[in-house]
């Protein structure tokens, strides 16, 4: 099986997600750091060097987010259940997903689990129509993983921009993210579940060598 899907949804997780929360000086987990409160619905981007340009649409609850975008494949879904340690990568046209746990893709990033972040202000910009404070951000893992860029959150805690170098697998990519027409409402928890007709396995990611150990 193609590792396209897995680095796909690892990319994803890391950088689409988005690092969401209040102000803070001192280093804090990412993880603690990942969940915005506050549920919306927005558009994103997702630009890297290594695999180009990713738009579509973004479901967010605290612990839960659904990733709608378009490839040359054709539509997929990630869904990321941190509440239930879940990923889920989903092809529409074939009614087919992948299930990881979101674990096994945290360590597939660099141990998204074990990253601490610092950040400092470095000024205020409007990004897709939200007052937002931009941070300088640095943020490493034990294993290697590794983020040094800037951030725009808004006041809320909701990532509207990034924009930097991540460090993945021993190599560094430039990645950028953004937010545009944000709608601050309730999501609908059947956005965060497998439709029940649709096929599928578990992804092994140590198959590949891969995966949290």
């Amino acid at each position: 099986m193609s590792r396209r899907p897995v680095r796909i949804l690892a990319t994803a997780l890391l950088f689409a997600a988005g690092f969401a929360s209040q102000a803070m000086a001192a280093p804090v987990p990412a993880l603690d750091l990942l969940d915005a409160r506050q549920d919306y619905t927005a558009d994103f981007s997702l630009r890297t060097g290594a695999k180009g340009n990713f738009t579509g649409r973004v479901i967010h609850a605290q612990g839960r987010e659904r990733r709608e975008f378009g490839t040359g494949a054709g539509p997929q879904v990630l869904i990321l259940r941190r509440d239930l340690d879940e990923a889920d990568m989903l092809w529409p046209e074939k009614r087919f997903y992948l299930s990881s746990s979101f674990s096994d893709v945290s360590a597939l990033v660099g141990g998204i689990e074990e990253i601490t972040l610092d950040r400092r202000k470095d000024g205020s910009e409007t990004i897709g129509g939200e007052p937002c404070t931009r941070f300088a951000v640095t943020g490493m893992s034990p294993q290697g993983g590794a983020f040094h860029g800037k951030m725009w959150f808004t006041a809320d805690g909701i990532l509207m921009k990034a924009s930097g170098t991540v460090r993945f697998q021993g190599k560094d990519t430039a990645i950028e993210t953004s937010l545009a027409h944000l709608q601050r409402i309730r999501s609908d928890s059947s956005a965060f579940v497998k439709p029940s007709d649709y096929k599928g396995m578990p992804l092994n990611l140590s198959s590949f060598g891969l995966g949290a150990k």
